[in-house]
């Protein structure tokens, strides 16, 4: 990284999770994108959704997610109770809807 970029939790961004300072973009998903091969760092950084991140800020984040391994896996394992919990909800009222 050519400039420090710093990765901070603060409890009204985000809920707390890591994030590139700056933005609400957070660590967990600039990491999943590239690691698992959807996203390059150059089409992360062009991409208008995104346009507040740079190369460095990346590139922090994804150094932040590999050093972190745990941190990820329990920030994972809890966005997908949380899609659960959401998908039983919504079996709930279309079964009580009948």
């Amino acid at each position: 990284m050519n400039k420090y970029i710093e990765i901070v939790k603060t409890p009204e961004v985000l809920g707390g999770k890591p994030r590139i300072k700056g933005t609400r973009i957070g660590v967990r998903v600039i990491g999943e994108m590239v690691r698992r091969g959807d996203w390059t760092v150059e089409e992360i950084t062009s991409d208008e959704h995104f346009l507040d991140l740079t190369r460095d800020g990346v590139e922090a984040a994804l150094v932040y997610y590999d050093d972190h391994p745990d941190e990820m896996e329990t920030l994972r394992a809890q966005r997908e109770a949380s899609f659960e919990r959401l998908r039983e909800r919504s079996r709930a009222r279309q079964r009580s809807d009948m």
